[in-house]
């Protein structure tokens, strides 16, 4: 939700590194992007050895044959797996962007034909139960750093959590990918929560299922391919089945593996673009469009780790990243809800506790608040018990500060220097727009249309209604003719209420005027206060530009001599 917010705003390559560096400063910047480099390598190479395990299950006699040769068999096949995703994202973000669309359709395809026989065939309400009423594994694992004095099954369920996060990998990869989006105001906020929706929706899906079916300890017996050893179980079709989802899990674990090609290659080419790496990173492609230099040096790295085909130590160091970059995040986006100037967010998350402090208001975006607490404590618990994420995370994280301080240092800049925030502009500021609505003629219906096709959500609406004396041949010096223009006022504020109201429930900000006395010369007064920065007047649909006769003088005057601050709608 957060990154469905940030990235149409602010639609630059980088993500987290962006948003820190527009929030805080260029060393913010640096490290949230430094962890989240981590985070993607790991993630190449963590989702190749998945996929290479439920390939070895699709085709065992091609990983009989690499382990006969003394090699690795997961090691292997991810290195195969990964120079192909380097060739590919070499070549061009289109075909990465087609390679994954057509895996995760596939993927999601046959997940649903996984998922509604398993809960027709070998699902089990009582022993969903029973299994709910174990709290962790009584197991000691190699890979978890215990504690003394807390119960092994305490502490195995406590990982766990840790471990559950990698469920959301690459959902930061669409914050990535914003600069090369067409109409990413549009396209971004759908695809983050569409995302969001598919992730849980599988995640739960297939663990109710599986602790409904054949409990944890067949599960975790089978570590490579354990949805594959699920659907095993189911009768008849359990055999055809397994290779179904095999194939299905191999699927959606290549097309995680290359978000992390393609989001790691964008970041760092972004962190080059702000000099908070050198420069020699961000080398775009001639012909391909692409960030060349990055794809190769990352993808090779991320080849090295697979190439030790050990999934449990790979995912401790992935936690250990992605979290200090998604503890970043929640921040920078608390901070950034509280910048001075006005910017306009295609989709805003929703909650927000508005605390006036100083004279100023403090705005508190309840899902920035709730994800900060948990990611903490997600962090505090991968401090504790991923011994490897905890000294190689913190260790990574230190040799790249350091460095980055060297690097900054010999380039002239200041390491915690907000000089690139400047840089960094939201996609559109908000708009004070004030819409002239002659009072008494205008229907409420065709005004609301008016504005609803003409301006979307960055024009914060006043809308103005002004009685001029002149035109309704009355003497506001007239005790009489000032009664009824007192009148017309009060009818006419009456119904710019109504609109006003209206535009309110579709989420515009909408507020109504009116004024009493000359048109010109009140219209001159709200531009030259600086209050309105447009005035947008309202035409009939007669194919040119022409305002009604009985003002149009006074309009024209004023068109004249504000050039650039008036709008044309045309009516509804």
């Amino acid at each position: 939700l957060v990154y469905a917010e940030l990235a149409p705003t602010y639609p630059y390559a980088g993500g987290v590194q962006v948003y820190a560096m527009k929030g805080f400063n260029d060393l913010v910047g640096f490290t949230a992007g430094w962890a989240l480099i981590l985070g993607y390598t790991i993630d190449i190479s963590l989702f190749a050895l998945a996929a290479a395990g439920y390939f070895s299950y699709l085709l065992p006699q091609f990983t009989d044959l690499i382990a006969l040769m003394g090699l690795p068999p997961l090691g292997v096949i991810s290195i195969i797996f990964i120079g192909t995703l380097m060739l590919i994202n070499y070549l061009g973000i289109k075909y990465s962007v087609e390679v994954s669309m057509g895996l995760v359709i596939l993927g999601l395809i046959i997940q649903g034909f996984v998922l509604i026989p398993g809960f027709l065939l070998v699902f089990d309400f009582s022993r969903l139960l029973e299994q709910l009423q174990i709290v962790g594994s009584p197991r000691i694992q190699s890979e978890v750093a215990y504690m003394a004095g807390v119960p092994i099954n305490i502490q195995n369920l406590l990982y766990s959590l840790t471990l559950a996060m990698a469920s959301f990998v690459g959902i930061e990869s669409i914050a990535q990918a914003a600069e090369e989006t067409r109409r990413p105001a549009k396209h971004i906020p759908k695809a983050a929560k569409l995302s969001i929706i598919a992730v849980f929706m599988s995640v739960m899906g297939f663990s109710i299922l599986s602790i409904g079916s054949v409990g944890w300890e067949k599960i975790s017996e089978e570590l490579e391919y354990s949805i594959a050893g699920l659907v095993r179980t189911y009768p008849i079709v359990g055999g055809f089945g397994a290779k179904l989802v095999a194939l299905a899990g191999f699927i959606l674990c290549y097309a995680s593996s290359n978000t992390g090609v393609v989001g790691v290659s964008r970041l760092v080419a972004s962190m080059g673009r702000y000099k908070l790496l050198p420069r020699w990173f961000y080398r775009i492609h001639p012909r391909f469009k692409t960030p060349t230099r990055t794809i190769v040096l990352f993808g090779l790295i991320g080849l090295f780790l697979a190439s030790f085909g050990n999934i449990p130590f790979v995912a401790e160091l992935y936690i250990f990243g992605a979290l200090v970059s998604y503890l970043i995040l929640m921040l920078a986006f608390i901070k950034l809800r509280n910048l001075r100037e006005e910017v306009y967010r295609p989709w805003k998350v929703p909650g927000e506790i508005s605390l006036k402090i100083g004279g100023g208001i403090f705005r508190i975006p309840i899902v920035g608040v709730i994800g900060f607490i948990g990611v903490a404590c997600l962090l505090i618990l991968t401090l504790l018990f991923h011994a490897n994420g905890r000294i190689l995370g913190s260790l990574w994280l230190t040799i790249g500060i350091v460095m980055y301080i060297i690097y900054r240092r010999k380039i002239g800049l200041k390491a915690a220097s907000s000089t690139s925030a400047q840089q960094i502009l939201p996609i559109s500021h908000i708009y004070d727009v004030g819409i002239l609505v002659r009072p008494v003629i205008e229907r409420a219906e065709a005004v609301v249309d008016t504005v609803t096709r003409s301006l979307d959500k960055r024009f914060r609406i006043t809308l103005i209604s002004i009685v001029d004396p002149e035109e309704f041949n009355l003497n506001l010096s007239n005790i009489k003719d000032r009664a009824q223009l007192y009148q017309l006022r009060s009818e006419a504020l009456r119904e710019l209420e109504e609109v006003a109201e209206k535009l309110r429930k579709i989420g515009y900000k909408a507020e109504s005027m009116v004024f009493i006395g000359d048109l010109e010369k009140i219209i001159s007064i709200l531009i030259d206060s600086g209050r309105l920065e447009f005035i947008a007047l309202i035409r009939r649909i007669t194919g040119k530009i022409k305002i009604e006769k009985t003002h149009e003088n006074k309009l024209y005057r004023v068109i004249s001599r504000y050039h650039g601050k008036i709008m044309v709608l045309r009516r509804i």
